[in-house]
């Protein structure tokens, strides 16, 4: 099973790749043809490969579109963004061409293809959602933004239209000059002559700070409430993977989630050193690590915890610790550990229990494994 997983991955690391390679060729091509001057051959082989990368994404549509071969399933997937995409990759610039668009301006409309890189970047839709969160807040900040803007665009028209018709003579012209001082941008290209017309230049550029300032804190905010939110949510469901941590109540596990940093690691990574001064403990999500001690090493699992004797006495860490597949761990620092189990002391005295068995065994029972942590409960319980 894991052998099929990781040949998927490649293949469609493999895919991806090949896909991003056609993209940047397409497009480098696209920008090549435009170049005036070029010499004839020059251009035919260009529009060639620009041709090869429009039939590639062809075929890669046709590939998607293949198991959706009845009505149905075809419908559904042609609703989807990512068949938007794809027919924006393919369609406009034949269409183009059928319509008697000249080639070099056809094949301009090569440039949709970055549109395939959208669904790949998490972040945005990450925006999206920020967005659709604080829609409100937004929407008011534009109003804000629409208001200054044609009120502005109307105070100049009426001042500056006598002395400066080429720059004033019409609303569009000073809604130009709006948009342009509004945003700061300030091209130079229309300036007032008139005292009055000079203040509200003024205004207008001031009320352009605070309306940009508003909307950078608005998406700000929402990044980092809806980072919050995710990261919430992925240690919820972490702490709850952990059987030790599972056994506490709701509000502890909310508590708890809050103080736990999530740490994603490959595979070989070294996590602690010997003799390193240690500050917090870590508890296995997923995966598994090595801890190197004599005569043999270790291994934890998920549910496993290691690192609590920095907790308890504040001393050096006593083996170095690896992973041996990629693993998440859930990291808790001293402070935080002390805070939480001022309230929940039952998460010390497992804690504790387990530092006195393991500094109590002896080498030959060291060498046979660390006991899991539902041990530990199991023995709880039976107490």
């Amino acid at each position: 099973m894991a052998i099929l997983s990781l040949s998927r991955l490649l293949k469609s690391f493999a895919s991806r790749l090949l896909q991003y390679l056609v993209m940047a060729v397409g497009l480098a091509a696209m920008m090549a043809i435009t170049v005036p001057g070029l010499h004839a051959q020059s251009r035919s082989w260009l529009a060639v490969i620009l041709w090869c990368c429009l039939g590639f994404f062809t075929g890669e549509l046709a590939i998607k579109s293949w198991p959706r071969a009845n009505v149905k399933g075809t419908r559904s997937y042609l609703l989807t963004s990512s068949a938007v995409i794809d027919l924006l990759a393919v369609l406009p610039v034949p269409l183009g061409l059928l319509i008697g668009v000249p080639a070099d301006t056809a094949w301009l409309l090569a440039s949709l293809w970055l549109l395939k890189l959208a669904p790949v970047v998490p972040g945005l839709s990450l925006l999206g959602r920020v967005i659709e969160q604080e829609a409100r807040p937004l929407a008011s900040v534009f109003v804000i933004f629409l208001i200054v803007l044609v009120l502005s665009a109307v105070a100049l028209y009426v001042l500056e239209r006598a002395g400066q018709p080429d720059r004033f003579g019409s609303l569009p012209q000073s809604l130009w000059w709006a948009v342009a001082t509004l945003t700061t941008t300030g091209y130079g290209d229309a300036v007032p002559q008139t005292f009055l017309g000079r203040m509200i230049a003024g205004t207008v550029m001031i009320c352009g700070l605070g309306v940009f300032g508003l909307l950078t804190g608005i998406l700000a905010t929402g990044f980092a409430a809806e980072h919050r939110r995710r990261d919430f949510i992925q240690n919820w469901d972490l702490v709850t993977s952990v059987p030790f941590l599972r056994n506490l109540n709701a509000p502890a596990v909310i508590e708890l989630t809050h103080k736990l940093r999530r740490l994603d690691l490959a595979e070989r990574v070294v996590v602690v050193r010997r003799g390193r001064p240690g500050d917090c403990m870590y508890f296995i999500a997923s995966g598994e690590v090595e801890v190197k001690v004599e005569p043999q090493s270790i291994r934890l699992g998920a549910g496993s915890f290691f690192g609590e004797f920095a907790l308890l006495d504040g001393g050096p860490r006593m083996a170095t610790v690896v992973t041996t597949m990629p693993s998440t761990l859930l990291i808790l620092e001293v402070s935080d550990f002390r805070a939480f189990t001022a309230h929940h002391p039952e998460l010390a005295k497992a804690v504790e229990r387990e530092a006195v068995r393991r500094r109590g065994a002896s080498k030959e029972e060291s060498s046979a494994g660390i006991q899991p942590v539902s041990q530990i409960l199991e023995d709880r319980d039976e107490d």
